[in-house]
């Protein structure tokens, strides 16, 4: 039998060594093959207790074949206490990214846990989440659901703690080519540059395969009018010489292509304010 992959646990951490624990415990009860779990962590002293527990309990072979390590949020300006600037915002992001960067190089499928840390650091992981993972990955919360309200702070619990694992969305701004090519980039600020320029080209190929081949000649001639002038279609009946019935004939037909185009069903004057909003940025003046 071939030997299983390995997956990799990245977790934020608090004062609370139990968000480390529980989602670990979790995840292995589910039969996730977790072989590594990272750490994520500021160095304040509010922090140390809790990564202190974490760490022995790795240590005394709770955990047996699981590596264990932890990573310190750092930036230029050495390692970071607590995320109280863009400095150390910056270097949040930065620190998750490569975590989640290096664990995508090995393969490896990721499971991201924004249960323990700032609400921060929840934030900077689904932007590096976004930017990097594939559909093997895995962000995750845990919820409070006991009624009482009152937190059961041990390390390692039943499911009648009055917790609820539940699985985050990730809306993925990358196909799986440009997440490749964003994999090549150590930066998160030149990966969010790249991605940027990467969806403004291909935006400007369907704008552009649009125009081109999914309009007649006099079609695109009257979009691209609307486009550029905004006019209504008594104006734009008069700038083309044509009759206003007629325009708002062939208006209507480009509606229902464009709606086909973009998978969307909208009203006729949603739709023609969609269109100008799509096309303007790749249509000229002239």
């Amino acid at each position: 039998m071939a030997k299983q992959q390995n997956h990799m646990l990245i977790a934020t951490l608090s004062t609370e060594p139990q968000g480390i624990t529980r989602v670990l415990d979790w995840l292995l009860a589910r039969g996730y093959p977790i072989g590594e779990v990272v750490v994520v962590h500021t160095v304040g002293a509010a922090i140390e207790p809790a990564l202190n527990v974490v760490t022995a309990e790795f240590a005394a072979g709770v955990y047996p074949g699981i590596r264990y390590r932890s990573v310190v949020v750092g930036g230029e300006q050495g390692p970071v206490a607590d995320i109280r600037s863009a400095a150390d915002a910056g270097a949040l992001l930065q620190t998750l990214y490569r975590a989640l960067r290096q664990a995508r190089q090995l393969g490896w499928p990721i499971h991201l846990s924004i249960t323990s840390g700032r609400k921060t650091m929840a934030v900077y992981g689904m932007v590096a989440a976004q930017l990097l993972f594939g559909e093997q990955d895995h962000v995750w919360h845990m919820i409070a659901t006991n009624p009482s309200g009152v937190i059961d702070k041990r390390l390692h619990a039943g499911e009648d703690a009055g917790l609820e694992m539940v699985e985050v969305p990730v809306l993925r701004w990358v196909d799986a080519g440009t997440a490749a090519a964003l994999l090549e980039l150590d930066d998160p600020w030149a990966a969010l540059q790249r991605q940027r320029a990467l969806t403004q080209g291909e935006a400007a190929r369907r704008a552009k395969e649009f125009l081109a081949h999914w309009l007649t000649k006099r079609e695109r001639e009257l979009a691209l009018l609307l486009v550029r002038t905004g006019l209504d279609n008594a104006g734009l009946a008069r700038e083309l010489g044509k009759g206003e019935q007629t325009v708002a004939n062939q208006l209507t037909a480009v509606y229902k292509k464009f709606e086909e185009w973009q998978g969307w069903e909208l009203d006729a004057v949603n739709t023609r304010a969609a269109l100008v909003a799509v096309l303007r940025p790749f249509v000229g003046e002239g």
